[in-house]
């Protein structure tokens, strides 16, 4: 890995946009989501996650990279985003529970990881899903609707709409209830309110 690594960092210096296109695929996800992890915001862990990687295009011909480049762009991507949530005026609410030392950042990457090969599995899991009922399992979590919404665009009744939400989450319990952990990732899903994240995972996964 660390030969793999610094063969991409011999390609960005060079502008070799095959190197950082491997690079990005390999470490976009789980930057992205250690800046969620932080910030809670799809769309701000999209921006601190995209200007790390900018950055690391424009200026790899002055940046020293001393540890793993794993590392350095956890690094980056942490303070990133602690200095986002300074500029809006919300660190000190955050500081207590996300102060943690710089020496833990690996230790923030795994996590990162396991909650992605979390979600990942849960997208394999409603993949196998009927076609109609994965399609209203997506408008309703994923795309907000309401169950009448959802009834009027597919020409069906509201009842067979919640049906279909039923079948659905069923066979997604069914499917995994071998695995706990993957339970923790439903509980998340139909709990905490994640669909956003999680719809921001499902694209990066299909276009990476």
């Amino acid at each position: 890995m660390i030969d793999r690594d610094a063969d991409l960092m011999r390609g960005i210096r060079q502008k070799d946009k095959k190197s950082f296109e491997q690079l990005y695929k390999l470490y976009y996800k789980k930057n992205y989501l250690l800046a969620y992890k932080y910030l809670r915001n799809q769309e701000q862990a999209e921006e601190i996650a995209h200007d790390v990687f900018l950055k690391l295009w424009n200026n790899g011909d002055e940046i020293l990279i001393k540890q793993s480049l794993g590392a350095y762009l956890s690094r980056s991507i942490i303070n990133g985003s602690l200095n986002l949530i300074k500029k809006q005026q919300r660190f000190d609410a955050h500081i207590e529970n996300y102060q943690y030392s710089i020496d833990e950042v690996e230790e923030f990457s795994d996590e990162a990881q396991l909650l992605e090969d979390k979600l990942e599995r849960l997208e394999q899991a409603i993949e196998t899903l009927p076609p109609q009922c994965r399609k209203v399992l997506m408008m309703s979590k994923f795309e907000n609707c309401k169950q009448q919404e959802i009834a009027d665009a597919l020409n069906i009744s509201i009842k067979t709409v919640k049906n279909h939400l039923t079948l659905g989450y069923e066979k997604i319990r069914v499917m995994m209830k071998k695995d706990f952990s993957l339970l923790i990732a439903i509980a998340l899903f139909q709990l905490l309110g994640i669909g956003l994240m999680f719809h921001g995972i499902v694209l990066l996964t299909k276009w990476y």
